[in-house]
């Protein structure tokens, strides 16, 4: 019974060691390797983890599209075995193979394509994201001016109306030259 409660003793002590140690590395990451202003700065191998966990492209369009090629074929495999044991089992197994072939594939790729959506909703998030922090808040004056001539005398926005941009179609308030995302000039007024 003692050995019993030293290897339990011991064990613990193993989970609560590795548990701090993988603390202590979250926090050295978070501070030295994953903070944005260290991109492109870090020597090759920490700039390699900071690639790791701090990901510019989702890889699971491509890991879906292995599972649901995976799965197809699976299913396809599935469904031959069911239809020609039904040969020598009965026509249950023949109907429920010829259902497995047809209705199986059908279903995963639906899922798939639901699936995929999703992430394509959430790209293109990220993609508008990315260009609203680098065209208004990554800008050296955080204004949506920079790099052009600032206004003389910028209008009250409060009293401006809301025009689109025919560019890109963002919709900004009345009174640039040129929509403060594209750049594309501003829509003609009409009277």
């Amino acid at each position: 019974m003692y050995v019993y409660n030293q290897s339990y003793f011991n064990y613990s002590a193993g989970v609560l060691g590795i548990l701090a140690l993988a603390v202590a590395l979250t926090a050295l990451l978070m501070v030295l390797v994953l903070p944005k202003e260290k991109d492109g700065q870090l020597p090759s191998v920490f700039q390699l983890l900071h690639d790791l966990f701090a990901p510019k492209v989702l890889v699971i369009e491509k890991l879906l599209q292995v599972l649901y090629v995976f799965l197809t074929c699976l299913t396809v495999l599935y469904g031959i075995v069911i239809f020609f044991n039904g040969f020598f089992t009965g026509i249950g197994n023949l109907v429920l193979g010829l259902l497995v072939l047809a209705v199986g594939p059908l279903v995963l790729r639906v899922l798939y394509e639901l699936i995929l959506l999703l992430v394509m909703h959430v790209k293109t998030v990220r993609e508008i994201q990315h260009r609203l922090d680098d065209v208004l808040w990554d800008a050296p004056s955080a204004s949506p001016w920079s790099g052009r001539e600032e206004p003389e005398e910028p209008a009250p926005a409060v009293n401006q109306p809301m025009v689109r941009c025919p560019a890109c179609g963002t919709w900004y308030r009345q009174g640039p030259d040129s929509c403060p995302l594209c750049s594309a000039p501003a829509p003609e007024e009409e009277d």
